[in-house]
Formats: structure tokens, sequence, C-alpha cells
């Protein structure tokens, strides 16, 4: 029988993180029977074409995961974080998921995110030291249009 070697290695290639995460994937996929996955992006960029700001997202099984929600400095405070979470918001719902969630720091903008309807649901003190990471979740609005009362007319 071949002896198993444990090691740290601080800095494995590409192939190695991939061999592992595909492990795992394959792994979730057997019990699950949902290997689905919708990868969730929207950009803002100026009138260059240049990135200004983004959200990157993975959904599956039902949940979007915001990843990355990013604004350039000298365009922050305007909004443009808010739009784009609230498109990529809307794209989740439309593709079907029904639930989003993310992390964030209290030194980067959780007021964001409350005002737009997410909620803590954990917290880890002094992560850095004297500042927390939040964990948040929000319940997202269904892309179908509400149905009209009994008797009302679209106008």
């Amino acid at each position: 029988m071949n002896p198993i070697v444990i090691a740290v290695e601080p800095k494995p290639d590409k192939e190695t993180r991939s061999a592992i995460q595909k492990g795992l994937f394959d792994a979730n996929v057997k019990i699950t029977g949902d290997g689905h996955f919708d990868p969730i992006c929207v950009m803002a960029r100026d009138a260059n074409s240049s990135v200004i700001g983004g959200v990157v997202g993975e959904a599956y099984w039902g949940w979007v995961n915001f990843t990355t929600v990013w604004v350039h400095p000298d365009h922050r405070r305007q909004g443009i974080a808010r739009e784009m979470l609230l498109q990529a918001e809307a794209e989740a719902a439309r593709l079907g998921y029904a639930q989003a969630f993310l992390d964030t720091f209290s030194f980067q903008s959780p007021d964001l995110y409350l005002g737009l309807g997410y909620e803590v649901f954990g917290q880890l003190d002094n992560f850095p030291a004297d500042s927390k990471r939040l964990f948040m979740r929000k319940t997202l609005k269904s892309q179908v249009p509400d149905p009209l009362p009994h008797g009302a007319t679209k106008k």
C-alpha cells in the first residue's frame, strides 16, 4: 500500500486547487443530484468603457451568493453599488433564485445592504481587529408581476 503524505503546500498550483475544488463539487453533486450553477455579473463602466464597479455572484441550490461588490473610490456615494446590486438581484430572481446572501465588513458599507433589505444572520468580531465580518441574507422578490385584484384591469 502506498503511504499517504499530508503536507502544507504554501503555493499550490492551479491544477492542485482545481482538483480539490472539483472533488468537492463532484461530492456535492453526488449527494444533492444538482450541479447546476449560474454566474451573475453586473458591471458599471464609464464613458471610456473602463470598469468602475461590479457585482459578481454565483447562484445554485435556490440561492445566489454575491461574492464581490465593488465601486472605484472616485465613483462611490452615487448610488452605483445600489443599482448594480438591484440589477444583480433581479437577474438572479429572473433565473429562479429566491434567496441571496453575502458577507461584508463593518468598515465597508453594511448600511448599503441593510437599506436594501438584507438582514444580519451572523457576525465574527475582531475580524480584522476592531472590526466585524457580517453575514447577511435577503429573500428576493419574484420577477413575476403581482396579480391584479379580482375584477381589476390593467390600464
